[in-house]
């Protein structure tokens, strides 16, 4: 189906695929749904379709050679791919509150998700990708404050790459995402939708070894309830890279993201430290991806990263990387085992730097089995936050600590039923958990911010 190599935007996810990295860890999402990805997207391949979401850090059924279910139809040069999710779950801790402060309410809830995928795999001059899948969430429970989370969610992305087989492509995305997301500590939500809208212009000359790209995106984030996190961002991104192998590639890649929230601080955020703080990131990595042997693969990536805040705290300014060692043991088996090290921007405290270590397996069992287990465990620490009063508080809160730290544990396990060509069943567990002692005090009632949430879920998948 593909007869060209990935264009230089698309070389580190085409990588990352062939490793099973869907970490991540960049500040900018520049290109994040190129024509590529979008013929590549292991929610459009999977059983479980949206598997891949559940599975943690590295994804599920990533890594293994190519398993494409035939199915679609034929639409002339394109190929329409609807598909079908029903799932039920159960949250153990639905609105993750400590269990300090409250008894965790647990809550079964339904997801009904209905999609579908367009594509022309034989491409000459322009390249087509589409993706759209809605999540009706419904959550069943005799509390009002539960039912009242009853909302609509989803995703939907379309690219276009022009002449993406000559030495210059021209490549326009757009993705769209809204996440229905219950806010930990209070009964309330911070549903958002993020939209990214960009642009790759990439020069891969003669047998495409050596790759350049520019890209820009427009990146807009709104939430539904907590307009004081809604935020605009300009990121600009370049990439170089030289695949000295087939599937081996030397790369460099740097972005900047200018960002700022779409409200004015107000006079006591800024006087106080950490306060809803714009900044302008840059971040720039030496890196390798690829195959050092037939069973054995490597990713590692060094940098240096600076959060340029426009105001206190004190920036970050220190080593980035990452680490990742995938070892095949068979057609069938895949671990991946890596570490990171990264930052991004926090409304409160200015940045969240946070240090990973992660871990996945992935076993195929005959044509029908799939199952991903996975596990990560980040340390994170934020730069220093001064709380301010809000409307209708006498004093401001008090934080047992001006930085606060906290390790954030997720694992689980997936597995993915491939019965036939129409149906697929997945099933699984997840689990999140913050570990913290960090507190807030307001009006002698002190709050804590940890949680364990413990997820289990099945669902049928129908595809035509």
């Amino acid at each position: 189906m593909r007869q060209s190599a990935p264009s230089p935007a698309a070389f580190l996810r085409l990588s990352a695929t062939l490793l099973g990295v869907l970490v991540v860890v960049a500040a900018a999402p520049a290109s994040a749904q190129n024509f590529e990805q979008g013929l590549r997207d292991p929610r459009l391949i999977s059983p479980a379709g949206l598997g891949p979401v559940y599975s943690g850090l590295t994804g599920a059924g990533v890594g293994l050679l190519s398993k494409k279910p035939a199915y679609g139809v034929l639409a002339g040069d394109f190929i329409l791919q609807p598909r079908f999710f029903l799932e039920g779950s159960y949250n153990s801790n639905f609105f993750r509150i400590d269990d300090r402060n409250g008894d965790p309410e647990g809550v079964f809830t339904t997801h009904i998700r209905p999609g579908v995928a367009l594509f022309n795999p034989q491409y000459d001059k322009v390249a087509f990708s589409l993706g759209l899948d809605v999540d009706v969430f419904l959550p069943v429970s005799g509390n009002d404050d539960v039912t009242s989370q009853t909302n609509v969610g989803g995703t939907a992305n379309v690219a276009v790459a022009l002449f993406p087989k000559s030495a210059l492509t021209l490549t326009l995305h757009e993705e769209f995402n809204r996440t229905i997301w219950m806010r930990p500590q209070i009964q309330a939500n911070a549903n958002r939708n993020w939209n990214r809208a960009g642009v790759d212009l990439s020069f891969h000359p003669g047998g495409r070894a050596l790759d350049f790209t520019l890209g820009y995106v427009y990146e807009l984030k709104r939430f539904d309830d907590l307009d004081t996190l809604d935020t605009d961002s300009h990121v600009v991104r370049f990439l170089a890279s030289w695949r000295f192998y087939p599937l081996t590639y030397a790369f460099l890649e740097s972005t900047v993201q200018f960002g700022k929230y779409t409200r004015d601080a107000t006079a006591a955020e800024e006087t106080a430290v950490g306060n809803y703080v714009p900044g302008s990131p840059v971040k720039a990595y030496l890196g390798l991806s690829g195959y050092i042997t037939e069973r054995l693969a490597l990713l590692v990536r060094a940098g240096y990263g600076n959060s340029l805040l426009d105001r206190e705290p004190a920036d970050f300014s220190s080593f980035i990387g990452q680490l990742q060692l995938s070892y095949r043991f068979s057609q069938q088996t895949i671990l991946h085992v890596g570490a990171a090290r990264d930052f991004d921007l926090a409304p409160l405290g200015g940045y969240m730097q946070y240090f990973r270590a992660y871990a996945s397996l992935t076993q195929r069992i005959g044509e029908i089995v799939e199952i991903t287990a996975d596990f990560a465990y980040d340390i994170r620490d934020f730069g220093e936050w001064q709380p301010v009063a809000n409307a209708g508080q006498d004093a401001a809160p008090v934080a047992s600590d001006p930085a606060r730290s906290e390790n954030w544990i997720r694992a689980g396990v997936l597995l993915d039923f491939d019965i036939s060509r129409l149906l697929g069943v997945s099933a699984g567990y997840r689990y999140d958990s913050v570990l913290s002692d960090y507190t807030l005090t307001s009006n002698g009632q002190t709050t804590f911010t940890g949680y364990d949430d413990h997820r289990v879920f099945a669902s049928i998948n129908f595809r035509y």
